[in-house]
């Protein structure tokens, strides 16, 4: 028998994904890449807005008419926990309602290059941002148990992954975080460790001598900002001021000057004026991030902020999202042409016809830029040094030293 997975989302969505490709291997499947083969397709769906509805059904659609005679198609993930898409139900064979991430027992089947991998350190979330529907959909927060975590770790090292990165909902809401990073900074093999998804609510001194004293902890961070109008911050329960948020980004620079901030923002929230976004193009046009996510404001049914007055029109929400688009493509430029001239450790993650493709700790896999290394014979999965000799926008060229 055969299985077929396909996941889709955000990594944490993949760590599941690999919990579940884990247990049809236990139960005697063999994994197919290959969906006409599939005897069982699970599809792993998003739900967290409504474009990644749009693509879970599509791409249930496309597999209900493309699997072969006699094949069950199942889903999980985050669609099946909306009451709005029951109707699905008498489209599939059944749903998977849980993925047990907390059994230090259930098998994985890694999904990611065999040199990196996602660890989960918690389920669900209890920030209630206003516009969120993950609190409704994974539920309140759970923790994973450190020496869970750790034991995770060291068996990925054991198989040879060299860069670790840390997800959650909000991984800065684990009450051990810390420790888990000095922890898996002591595990041989690991090379660097990558944190994502943190809240600026939880970023404490601590967590910021942590990261600046720790050689493999890359300096980096996802901290998703989303707003820097106190109005909209407090629209949005994000918790936090303005005030606040600027004195965070200044501890972090002022602790960790080589650190990569990358962030997110929110445009036309419910009541944002013009003003008000002007201000976040200021805020941004003087702070130059090095990484930054824009969305569109998007009404989710069933959330706080899909209640709220003054809703702002699609075709401004779409206005502002290219403004702060081209802003940062300006910024990006600015900053990247700065590297020109530095030597930075390089993981090497495809090989091309003239040259490879490689990361430095500056990058994020899949949502960050590449540096691209020419005329070089280099193994997947090695570190190389590489000296910055052309910058764009978002990617990098080196040559090796």
């Amino acid at each position: 028998m055969k299985a077929h997975v396909i996941s889709l989302g955000c990594p944490k969505n993949l760590c599941d994904s690999e919990v579940i490709m884990g247990n049809l291997v236990s139960l005697g499947y063999t994994l197919t890449p290959k969906q006409k083969e599939a005897d069982v397709i699970v599809i792993n769906t998003c739900s967290f807005l409504k474009f990644a509805r749009e693509e879970s059904i599509l791409t249930i659609n496309k597999a209900i008419k493309a699997k072969k005679k006699g094949a069950k198609v199942y889903i999980a993930g985050c669609l099946p926990k909306l009451k709005n898409n029951l109707a699905l139900s008498h489209k599939i064979d059944g749903i998977i309602d849980s993925v047990d991430i907390f059994n230090p027992h259930t098998p994985h089947v890694k999904a990611t290059n065999p040199w990196t991998a996602y660890v989960k350190i918690s389920e669900g979330c209890n920030n209630n941002c206003s516009y969120c529907l993950i609190p409704a959909i994974r539920g309140n927060l759970i923790l994973k148990e450190t020496k869970d975590i750790l034991k995770e770790v060291e068996t990925l090292a054991k198989k040879g992954v060299k860069e670790i990165i840390f997800v959650a909902q909000d991984t800065t809401a684990h009450k051990e975080f810390i420790k888990i990073l000095e922890r898996t900074a002591k595990i041989q093999g690991i090379r660097w460790i990558r944190i994502m998804y943190t809240h600026p609510a939880h970023i404490s001194v601590q967590l910021i001598k942590t990261i600046a004293k720790e050689p493999k902890i890359c300096k980096y961070i996802d901290l998703p900002m989303q707003h820097i109008c106190d109005k909209i911050l407090k629209k949005m329960k994000r918790g936090v001021s303005s005030l606040y948020m600027k004195r965070l980004i200044k501890k972090l620079r002022d602790a960790i000057p080589d650190i990569i901030i990358r962030t997110s923002f929110i445009v036309g929230f419910p009541g944002e004026t013009k003003s008000e976004f002007k201000k976040l193009v200021e805020f941004i046009r003087k702070t130059k991030f090095e990484r930054i996510g824009v969305f569109e404001y998007s009404r989710e049914e069933g959330t706080p902020a899909a209640k709220l007055r003054g809703q702002v029109p699609g075709k401004v929400r779409k206005e502002r999202f290219h403004e702060l688009m081209t802003l940062q493509n300006q910024i990006s430029k600015e900053l990247n042409n700065q590297l020109i001239g530095k030597i930075f450790d390089v993981l090497i993650e495809k090989k091309c016809k003239n040259f490879c493709i490689g990361r430095s700790y500056m990058d994020a896999p899949e949502i960050d830029g590449s540096v691209k290394i020419y005329n070089a014979n280099l193994k997947l999965g090695e570190f190389v040094r590489g000296k910055i000799i052309k910058a764009s926008a978002y990617d990098l060229v080196a040559c090796l030293t």
